[in-house]
């Protein structure tokens, strides 16, 4: 399976992207995109220095592009910044959850995208086992990338 390669713009999250500031969902650049891809997914899982991982954002059936722009608000189904379903974090929440690690703490997120063949036909709200569930046997790439917040 070819991979993909996936960049943030940086390495430490900005305020922007963090319950600090705006609490946006940030660009992720995806570069390697096979011609028979139909759709993009997200799953971001939080890494904190203590504790078990939590899903931060699941975001699927996005257009195959290599960029993800910033800023999808909460709800199930959005049409802007592009058209995507979004499903229900470890948060309980649907959307994007930027880090919020305690004062002294850090926590790291790890952002995974899936190129798929199909649009997944997965219902708004839906949690991270149920999209994985509905990728088998449609995914043909993927990639990761990592960024680190500390308060």
């Amino acid at each position: 399976m070819p991979k993909l390669t996936v960049k943030l713009d940086f390495e430490d999250f900005p305020d922007v992207y963090t319950c600090k500031g705006a609490n946006r969902s940030p660009p992720i650049r995806v570069e390697g995109i096979l011609p028979n891809i139909k759709s993009l997914a997200v799953l971001a899982t939080t890494s904190p220095e203590e504790g078990p991982s939590k899903v931060a954002w699941i975001l699927w059936n996005l257009p195959a592009v290599p960029l993800i722009p910033e800023g999808f608000p909460a709800g199930g189904v959005v049409e802007s910044p592009l058209h995507a379903v979004q499903g229900t974090n470890d948060f309980g929440t649907v959307g994007y959850r930027g880090p919020c690690p305690e004062t002294g703490k850090g926590e790291a997120y790890l952002f995974r995208v899936y190129a798929l063949d199909l649009d997944l036909a997965l219902a708004p709200g839906a949690n991270w086992e149920e999209m994985i569930r509905k990728m088998q046997g449609s995914l043909n790439q993927s990639g990761e990338a990592i960024a680190f917040a500390v308060r």
